[in-house]
């Protein structure tokens, strides 16, 4: 015969009441000293030593993908400041050659007063001041505008030089006025280069031309004249007729090829260069 056994309400609210008491969690390591809950040492765990050189490798990963564009990006920003302010430069030359009946400025390299630099000279024909220092040029000492140049000998005038061939007097032309000077003289304006930019060495201290003519086509010899590479392999020119590009150094001077620095002949080579 089954016997069956009926559980009280009562005992089964002891038994509740004994589970649950905090001798009994404590044994079963549910609870702590007075009953506190102890620390899950699943959930406090740091990390381990492999996967803190593993968040560090990726770091490093995404540092050597990202510093690179960066890079690029902050230096073609730099690129088109030059650019800008060059046709700046430009604009101003155009509406200059109709004051000075289109003969082109002179270069400053003998220059007493600031305010007779070229570059001082096509500001007043602009809005905003033109710079005289590209942002990609790292050279120190420039020039300071407010100071007599006779205390500045071991300054830059500018990040920008002249080509000489274009100035009012050269010696190639004979000892008289430079026919050239006249941008109506000169074969083709717009393969003519009057600006370029000038390499930041000492060689350019209180000097702001060059000159093409003495480099005997040497391509190597007139490296050292022009900030050719400036601008990740290219470097910028203003023209004779104001617009301004930029252009690797070997499109404008290469023999036997074109040459964009003779104003007799340009793009061409002339008979005696």
């Amino acid at each position: 015969m089954t016997t069956i056994m009926t559980i009280r309400p009562q005992d089964r609210e002891m038994a509740m009441r004994r589970e649950s008491s905090p001798s009994r969690l404590a044994q079963e390591g549910i609870g702590g000293v007075c009953g506190r809950p102890q620390s899950n040492p699943i959930v406090g765990r740091g990390f381990t030593l492999i996967e803190l050189l593993v968040v560090i490798a990726i770091i490093a990963l995404l540092m050597g993908i990202l510093l690179p564009s960066l890079h690029r990006a902050r230096e073609q920003a730099r690129k088109i400041a030059c650019l800008s302010n060059m046709r700046q430069m430009g604009v101003a030359l155009q509406a200059y050659l109709i004051d000075s009946e289109y003969r082109l400025p002179p270069s400053s390299c003998h220059c007493q007063d600031p305010n007779d630099h070229w570059l001082r000279v096509l500001t007043r024909y602009t809005k905003e001041p033109l710079l005289v220092r590209c942002p990609s040029d790292k050279g120190k000492e420039f020039v300071d505008w407010s100071r007599p140049l006779s205390e500045q000998r071991q300054a830059r005038y500018s990040s920008f030089a002249v080509n000489a061939l274009l100035d009012p007097v050269h010696f190639r032309y004979g000892p008289n006025t430079n026919r050239y000077n006249n941008v109506n003289s000169i074969r083709r304006p717009m393969h003519c280069i009057w600006i370029s930019e000038a390499p930041d060495s000492e060689s350019f201290r209180l000097a702001d031309h060059i000159h093409p003519d003495l480099w005997e086509g040497s391509i190597e010899y007139a490296r050292q004249s022009i900030a050719w590479d400036r601008h990740r392999g290219m470097s910028h020119y203003l023209f004779a007729d104001g617009h301004a590009e930029g252009l690797p150094f070997e499109r404008t001077y290469t023999w036997p090829g074109d040459c964009y620095w003779y104003p007799e002949a340009a793009p061409k080579w002339p008979e005696n260069p």
